[in-house]
C-alpha cells in the first residue's frame, strides 16, 4: 500500500513537470530581473552622484572666476568716449546706469571800451572759463549737472548743481541751483550766443540763476514748460526771509521739428534754445512766455541775479535801502519768438516789470524793454553776419535813467561748423539818457575766441 502511494506521488510530480515545464524557470527569471534592476539602480545612483559632484565643482569654479572678474576686471565694463570737440570726455557703464561727461570751455576776449567822460579801456580778459560735469547715476533717468566757473579771471564759483528725476518726462522734479525758467536770452547758453555778449535788455530784466526747486516737462511735440520757487537771492545766495521768487515759463513749438527733453530749460532736439543754425529742409518756430514775481522783496536783505538793485536805488534812495526799509512787490512778464530756417534766423523778446513799493511816499514804476536780433550765413555753417537792436524804457516817474538803447552788428566765424569753436567780432553803440536830459554814449569793440572741449 505504501509503495502504491509513493508511486502515485512520483507519477503526479512527473506529470506536473511534463505539463508545466516553465514554472520553475519563470520563478528563477523574475528573481534575476529584480537583481538586475537593483544593480542598474545602484549604477544610476553612482552616476548621479558623480554628475552632481562635477556640476557642483563647475559652479564653484565659475563663481570664483566671477568674483575675480568683479574684483580685478570691473574696468572692462566701463566705456570711454571722446567723439568730437565740444562733446566732452565721457565715461559710462555698459548697462547705462552710470554716465559722467566732463567738458571744458574757455572764452578769451579782447575789448576796447570808449565811454563818454572816461578813459578808453583796452583789456585782455579770460571772459569765461567753465568746467561742467553731467550725466546720470544709478538709473538712466536720474540726471545731474554740476558746473563751476572762473569767469573774468576770478576765483572758481558754483554755477549749477541740480538733479533731474526724469523717470517720466511729462513731469520732472528738479531741486538745486540752476537758471530760473524765465527769459529766452538768459536761458541761451553763453557758449551759443549769436553775438559776443547778451543784450542790455537781458542785463536789466533777466533773473539768472537761483536756488530752489522746480517742475519741468515736455508735453508731446508741441509744449515744454517749467515752474518753480526759489530763494530770490541769486546764485549761491540764501534766503533771509520768506519772500521767495516764483517763476514759470511755457514754450510752444508749432513748426516743424522734433521736441525732446534736455537742457537747462529742457527744450531739446530740434528746439534746443539756440538762436541760429536752423534745419536745411524745414523751418523751426518757437514761441515762449514767462512770468515771475517776488512779493515783498527787500533789496537790503536779498538781491536776485539781475540789475534790479540799481532800480531800487533810484526808487528808494541809498539811505532807505541801508535802513532795511526798501521793500516792494515785484512782478515781471516776458514773451519771445524764434524763427530759423537754414541760413537765416530771427529772434525777438519783450519784457515788462512792475515794482510796487510797500510803504507810502514812493512811486510805483513800470519798466519795459525789447530786443530784436537776426543773422544770415553768407557761407553756410561757417561765416555769419548778425545784428541786434535793444531798447529799454524806464518809467520816468522817478529820477534817474529814462531810456537805454543799443545797436550791435557782428561777424561770426564758426570754425567747427557749430558754436563749439568760433571766433566772434562785434561793435556796440550804447546810449543812456537820464530824466534830466543828459546823454552818455559808449562804443564797445569786442573780439572773442571760444574753445570747447
Amino acid at each position: 500500500m505504501i509503495r502504491l502511494f509513493a508511486l502515485a506521488i512520483w507519477l503526479a510530480s512527473l506529470f506536473a513537470f511534463v505539463c508545466f515545464p516553465g514554472f520553475n524557470a519563470y520563478s528563477q527569471s523574475k528573481g534575476e530581473e529584480v537583481d538586475e534592476l537593483r544593480k542598474r539602480m545602484e549604477e544610476l545612483e553612482r552616476e548621479y552622484r558623480s554628475k552632481m559632484e562635477e556640476l557642483r565643482s563647475r559652479i564653484e569654479e565659475l563663481e570664483g572666476e566671477r568674483e575675480r572678474e568683479e574684483k580685478d576686471g570691473w574696468w572692462k565694463r566701463i566705456e570711454v568716449e571722446y567723439k568730437k570737440p565740444g562733446d566732452g570726455f565721457t565715461i559710462k557703464t555698459e548697462d547705462s546706469n552710470f554716465k559722467l561727461r566732463t567738458r571744458l570751455r574757455a572764452q578769451i576776449q579782447f575789448s576796447v571800451n570808449d565811454t563818454e567822460g572816461e578813459d578808453t579801456a583796452t583789456d585782455f580778459n579770460l571772459r569765461r572759463f567753465r568746467v561742467t560735469w553731467d550725466g546720470n547715476a544709478f538709473r538712466p533717468w536720474l540726471l545731474y549737472k554740476f558746473q563751476i566757473s572762473g569767469d573774468n579771471n576770478g576765483n572758481f564759483q558754483l554755477r549749477d548743481a541740480y538733479l533731474d528725476f526724469a523717470y517720466n518726462t511729462l513731469f520732472v522734479p528738479r531741486p538745486g541751483q540752476f537758471k530760473v525758467p524765465f527769459s529766452r536770452e538768459e536761458l541761451t547758453s553763453s557758449s551759443e550766443l549769436q553775438l559776443v555778449e547778451r543784450s542790455i535788455v537781458n542785463e536789466e530784466f533777466a533773473l539768472g540763476r537761483d536756488r530752489g526747486t522746480a517742475i519741468y516737462g515736455v508735453l508731446g511735440n508741441y509744449i515744454v514748460y517749467g515752474a518753480g520757487v526759489f530763494n530770490g537771492d541769486g546764485r549761491n545766495g540764501s534766503s533771509a526771509d520768506s519772500n521767495l521768487l516764483y517763476a514759470g515759463r511755457i514754450m510752444l513749438t508749432p513748426c516743424c521739428g522734433e521736441l525732446k527733453y534736455g537742457g537747462d530749460f529742457p527744450a531739446g532736439g530740434d528746439y534746443k534754445i539756440e538762436p541760429n543754425f536752423g534745419e536745411r529742409d524745414r523751418p523751426l518756430i518757437a514761441i515762449g512766455a514767462a512770468v515771475a514775481g517776488i512779493p515783498g522783496l527787500n533789496i537790503g536783505r536779498k538781491t536776485p541775479d539781475s540789475n534790479i538793485d540799481e532800480r531800487f536805488g533810484e526808487i528808494f534812495g541809498g539811505d532807505v535801502i541801508a535802513a532795511g526799509n526798501a521793500e516792494a512787490d515785484v512782478i515781471s512778464f516776458t514773451a519771445d519768438a524764434n524763427f530759423k530756417y537754414w541760413i537765416f534766423s530771427l529772434e525777438g523778446e519783450y519784457h515788462i516789470r512792475n515794482i510796487d513799493p510797500k510803504e507810502g511816499g514812493f512811486k510805483k514804476v513800470t519798466d519795459q524793454g525789447f530786443r530784436v536780433q537776426s543773422g544770415l550765413f553768407v557761407a553756410p555753417e561757417f561765416m555769419e553776419i548778425a545784428g541786434r537792436f535793444a531798447y529799454i524804457d524806464f518809467d520816468d516817474d522817478v529820477d534817474g535813467r529814462d531810456s537805454r538803447w543799443e545797436i550791435t552788428p557782428g561777424l561770426n566765424l564758426y570754425l567747427s561748423k557749430s558754436h563749439k569753436y568760433k571766433l566772434q567780432f562785434s561793435y556796440s553803440f550804447i546810449r543812456d539818457e537820464d530824466t534830466d536830459g543828459q546823454k552818455f554814449d559808449q562804443n564797445v569793440f569786442l573780439t572773442q575766441l571760444q574753445a570747447y572741449f
